[in-house]
C-alpha cells in the first residue's frame, strides 16, 4: 500500500544496539524497503533520553559508525536506494529511493490548487 500512496513516504528504524542492529536483520529490512518503496528510509540510532531510559541502558545507542554500516549494508543489499544525508549529532542516515526520485525539500510555495 505505501508505495502507491499520492504523498511523500519514509519509513524510520530505530536501531537499538543487541536487539535489531546484527547483519542478519539486513536482508529482511531491505526486503520491506523494497517491497514497500517509501520515498526515504531514516535509519537512527536509539537515543537514550526521555522515558525510554526506565528501560533501556545507555549502552544501546549505536555510535554514528556502526549507523553508517548498517545503512551502507542496505544500499548494498538493495539497489534501490542510496544515502542522500546523515547526521552525526542525530546519529541517523537517510537514504534515498532512486526509482521514485522526489525532491528531498517541501516548498511552502507549491502549488495547491
Amino acid at each position: 500500500m505505501l508505495q502507491h500512496l499520492d504523498t511523500r513516504t519514509v519509513l524510520r528504524i530505530t536501531l537499538i544496539r543487541g536487539y535489531n542492529d546484527s547483519k542478519d536483520m539486513i536482508p529482511g529490512f531491505a526486503e520491506m524497503f523494497s517491497r514497500s518503496s517509501p520515498h526515504f528510509v531514516e535509519i537512527k540510532s536509539y537515543m537514550h533520553i526521555g522515558r525510554s531510559t526506565n528501560r533501556l541502558e545507555h549502552s544501546d545507542m549505536l555510535e554514528m559508525e556502526e549507523v553508517r554500516e548498517f545503512s551502507s549494508k542496505i544500499t548494498r543489499q538493495s539497489d534501490m536506494f542510496s544515502v542522500m544525508d546523515e547526521s552525526s549529532v542525530s546519529r541517523i542516515s537517510v537514504l534515498q529511493n532512486n526509482e521514485r526520485p522526489i525532491n528531498r525539500w517541501i516548498s511552502a510555495y507549491a502549488d495547491t490548487s
